[in-house]
């Protein structure tokens, strides 16, 4: 099955350049497809074999364990790249990257996702965490979804109240996100440009965008903020290795130049227990963490 697959298909590859962090071990399959059919060939042989299936968008939030993946990875920034408008909504590949759909919009003056610029995310990916922030996530304009289940065939959903959860999406077990639907509105491109600049200079001040970095670690907890939390726990600057606690956001971790993914995960554990220990608040865990 893996032989019919027409776009890339590689063994062994490193995670490391996958990912926003620049860390992680190799997969044993990592496969680029070219069309849905390729993605078929891949579920269908990862069922056959009984292997997990991990999908990678832009890496941005995703931590890889230094020991890599004994499964399947599929990275969809390809075939699924595409983006078409027709009237005021966007169908989107799950591949297409949120800031190149955010722009591509406004040149139509057309509005209505600007609280999503500067997530460093794809469309899929952004879909799988409900990216988004205080003004708003991107269940809130989301029509519809499109899967690609472990069967081949392809559904629509259409999502319900609580189908999207606090950074979560509940989609269907097995299946893979192939992309969306999502409501716009005609706007003027000027108060567009200053709504996205606006969020591009709060994200510049209160993220480390210059380093290989990932965040949000930790969803914020009802009414407070887990950097703030991280922060009164003196873990801001905290490093184990070349892996550090973010100085200028607490709920960011960077990697300073060879840490590994054993470092991160010390201070996501170091986080956790400092938190509950002083404020009784347990936190939990935004970044996704896949491997052995």
């Amino acid at each position: 099955m893996l032989g019919e697959i027409r776009g890339e298909v590689r063994f062994k590859e490193l995670l490391t350049f996958h990912t926003s962090l620049r860390l992680g071990g190799p997969a044993d399959i990592f496969v680029v497809p070219q069309d849905l059919d390729d993605i078929r060939h891949a579920l269908c042989f990862a069922d056959r074999e009984q292997l997990p299936v991990v999908v990678v968008g832009g890496g941005n939030n995703l931590l890889v364990t230094d020991r890599g993946l004994r499964g399947v990875v599929l990275r969809l920034d390809g075939c699924l790249g595409r983006v078409e408008f027709q009237g005021e909504e966007a169908v989107a590949g799950a591949g297409a990257g949120l800031s190149a759909l955010i722009r591509e919009a406004a040149a139509l003056n057309l509005g209505g996702i600007e609280w999503l610029a500067g997530i460093p995310a794809t469309v899929g990916g952004a879909l799988a965490m409900n990216a988004g922030g205080p003004d708003g996530v991107i269940a809130d304009a989301v029509s519809a979804a499109y899967f690609l289940h472990a069967d081949g065939t392809l559904g629509e959903f259409k999502p319900a109240p609580g189908a999207f959860a606090s950074r979560s999406f509940n989609f269907p077990p097995g299946a893979v996100v192939v992309g969306c639907r999502l409501r716009l509105h005609r706007r003027p491109l000027a108060e567009i440009q200053k709504d996205i600049r606006a969020r591009l200079k709060v994200k510049k001040v209160s993220q480390p965008l210059a380093l290989a970095s990932a965040g949000p670690v930790w969803k914020d907890p009802p009414g407070q903020l887990a950097s703030r939390l991280i922060e009164r726990a003196g873990l801001k600057g905290k490093r184990f290795g070349a892996a550090e606690v973010s100085t200028k956001n607490a709920n960011f971790v960077v990697n300073r130049g060879g840490a590994g993914a054993a470092d991160v995960l010390a201070l996501i554990d170091l986080a956790r227990q400092r938190v509950q220990a002083q404020f009784g608040v347990t936190l939990e865990p935004e970044i996704r963490i896949v491997g052995e």
